[in-house]
């Protein structure tokens, strides 16, 4: 039996549209998930570089901290260092007044000594001496008046 009311071929072009509709949808849907997981792989990409950049900023905190570290580690040992400097300096200094001081004693006692001689040689009695004796001791004695300022 032929039917006069449809076109020939018109089922083999409602098959041909159904059978595109059906790739077009499975093509849409492909497409969407294409388009789904391009996204998410978007997000993924951002989400990554939000990682990288605390990450980053995390490095750089921390070099900053430990530069500072640093810093105030060479301000301490540059510290410690002047004051031991300056420690060396008033012993040194310390030590120089006394060698000083030692200087100044064993001058004054070399001085006592020098007087206590010269006493000793202005109490000696050059009479009863060899007359060279005597004549040494009574230059002696006049140059010590000298020093003392008697002039003859």
């Amino acid at each position: 039996m032929i039917y006069q009311d449809r076109p020939i071929g018109q089922k083999a072009t409602k098959e041909r549209l159904k059978c595109k509709q059906g790739k077009a949808k499975v093509g849409e849907a492909t497409v969407t998930n294409l388009l789904q997981q391009f996204r998410d792989t978007l997000v993924e990409i951002e989400d990554q570089k939000k990682q990288d950049r605390k990450i980053m900023l995390e490095q750089q905190a921390m070099m900053i901290q430990q530069s500072q570290e640093t810093q105030a580690m060479m301000i301490q040992q540059s510290q410690e260092t002047q004051a031991m400097m300056i420690q060396q300096s008033q012993d040194r200094k310390i030590m120089l007044e006394q060698q000083a001081m030692m200087i100044q004693q064993s001058q004054e006692t070399q001085e006592l000594d020098r007087i206590e001689k010269e006493e000793q040689i202005m109490k000696m009695d050059i009479s009863n001496l060899d007359p060279i004796f005597a004549a040494y001791f009574q230059n002696i004695k006049l140059e010590i008046m000298q020093k003392r300022g008697f002039n003859f």
